[in-house]
């Protein structure tokens, strides 16, 4: 492993850390609405989720998965830069045209990338936010440790590289070539889920009212630790520092002054409270 190589996965490391800070917690009444279906709704979501870890069903959905990235990504990058970060207002949706044309122009370019990550980014977001406001709280941080599990045990059976090659490879069936189903940065590359799980991290800590500096930090220390194992093998499972960085902070959390085991109140959001126009980190 190159020191270029090593630096641009911590990059991307910090990425990941810097989007646990980018989630809010909004309470709209469609949201609580949906809250009361939560298994039905996600179910599925996670049932279509696990089977692309089956490296057939990957490579057969590979590029229908790469064409709704096209399709939805932007849509999610609007919906988040306008309401789903921390600061947000409507009218900045108005920067997704710009870094969709950018990423369109030079999809293979280091601006490109560039606008393609900041769309990514966003996007994930705003999924994370939705998601993470229907489900209960302690289901969405089981779900963090269970996808970061997975994504260990195909590591260690040495098949993450067989079961990503798809994902990475996948093109739109329609448009250019964007791949808004992974991130570039430099030499190194996640796919969206990896983005996904960090911005879950901070939805989950945004509803509980929990500051995410600790837990930012914590991923990013855990990303550049693991890319160490770049010595030994092509391809990580970049979930795997977000989780432990929330088992961090939930051991730190129970340690502390106060602290206390997961109850069953713990299930529940909190109460809803007033959505302003625009937001600044605490």
């Amino acid at each position: 492993m190159s020191a270029s190589a090593y630096a641009w996965y911590c990059g991307l490391g910090l990425v990941q850390a810097v989007i646990v800070f980018l989630p809010r917690a909004p309470h709209p009444r469609w949201l609580a609405a949906l809250r009361a279906h939560w298994l039905l709704i996600v179910g599925p979501a996670a049932v279509l989720t696990g089977v692309t870890f089956i490296p057939s069903v990957a490579s057969a959905w590979a590029s229908s998965l790469s064409t709704l990235a096209l399709i939805a990504v932007p849509i999610l990058a609007a919906l988040g830069i306008g309401w789903a970060t921390r600061i947000h207002h409507p009218a900045l949706a108005l920067l997704v045209p710009l870094l969709l044309a950018v990423a369109w122009a030079t999809p293979h370019g280091k601006t490109g990338e560039t606008a393609g990550l900041v769309l990514v980014a966003l996007s994930s977001v705003a999924l994370a936010v939705v998601i993470v406001g229907i489900l209960p709280i302690t289901v969405a941080k089981i779900g963090i440790g269970v996808w970061a599990a997975v994504d260990l045990s195909v590591a260690l059976a040495h098949r993450l590289e067989e079961a990503s090659r798809p994902i990475v490879l996948a093109t739109p069936v329609v448009g250019p070539h964007l791949q808004f189903q992974r991130v570039v940065l430099g030499s190194a590359s996640m796919e969206y889920a990896d983005l996904f799980v960090a911005a879950g991290l901070g939805a989950v800590l945004a509803y509980e009212g929990r500051r995410r500096g600790s837990a930012a930090l914590l991923v990013a220390l855990f990303a550049a630790i693991s890319s160490l194992f770049f010595m030994l093998t092509d391809a990580l499972p970049a979930t795997v520092p977000v989780a432990l960085a929330l088992g961090c902070v939930e051991l730190w959390a129970y340690l502390s002054p106060g602290g206390r085991p997961l109850r069953r109140s713990d299930m529940s959001v909190p109460p809803p409270a007033a959505d302003s126009a625009v937001t600044s980190p605490p």
